[in-house]
């Protein structure tokens, strides 16, 4: 949450939202703002709506069970969309979720990448990998990383578009 930096009146878009323990941790931060979260797991779905039911019934949070390609998103709307572990960033092409993140944007808006590796090595790789694939599709990338329990290395790719 401190990488993203969330104000209270951002719109985010979290792409797999799992259980949602992210969302969450978003949703306390905002105001006026506002989180969808999208999942293609109709269990992780359902898990996520139960944990943030009472965000949900205030209107800070939306959680809807579809994939990037099939959600009816609004165009140039999301300050900051955030994906925690997902594979599309270091496994494969990516070129069309890639350039619907892009689309989703509004102007100033970020992209952040997370994953969490079990050691250095795969760490670094993971970085590359999206540093790699987002810069290709017109982003300035940064990139941080830090050590967690057991050896874990959290990583992030921030990606801004070149305009």
């Amino acid at each position: 949450m401190e990488t993203m930096a969330v104000a209270p009146d951002d719109q985010v878009l979290e792409i797999g939202c799992g259980r949602g323990t992210a969302v969450s941790l978003v949703a306390s931060r905002l105001t006026t703002g506002r989180i969808v979260a999208i999942d293609r797991a109709a269990t992780m779905v359902r898990l996520a709506t139960a944990r943030n039911s009472g965000h949900i019934s205030v209107g800070k949070v939306e959680i809807r069970h579809a994939g990037l390609e099939s959600a009816d998103l609004p165009a140039h709307h999301f300050t900051k969309i955030f994906a925690v572990n997902v594979s599309l960033f270091w496994l494969g092409d990516g070129t069309q979720q890639i350039d619907r993140m892009r689309s989703l944007l509004a102007p100033g808006g970020r992209l952040y990448v997370f994953g969490e590796r079990p050691t250095a090595a795969h760490a670094t790789a993971n970085l590359t990998a999206t540093e790699l694939l987002l810069e290709a599709h017109g982003f300035n990338t940064t990139r941080s990383s830090a050590t967690r329990g057991r050896g874990r290395v959290l990583t992030c790719v921030t990606g801004t578009p070149t305009e």
